[in-house]
């Protein structure tokens, strides 16, 4: 496991990116908070998600729910 893509929030999985997840991970994504502040695009191709407790990393900044 690579630690760089650790979930801050949890510490336990690792953080995967869109085309890493399943398409029901992806609908539950879709409904996260941060899809109302990010572009659909600019999150499936710069964010990565932590499945156990839906963090969301993004590009330079984190956002948490």
């Amino acid at each position: 496991m690579n630690s760089d893509r650790r979930c801050p929030k949890c510490g336990e999985e690792t953080l995967q990116t869109w085309d890493e997840l399943s398409d029901e991970e992806r609908e539950a994504v879709k409904r996260l908070p941060a899809s109302a502040d990010y572009p659909a695009a600019e999150r499936q191709g710069m964010h990565q998600w932590c499945t156990r407790c839906w963090f969301e990393s993004t590009s330079g900044f984190e956002v948490t729910v």
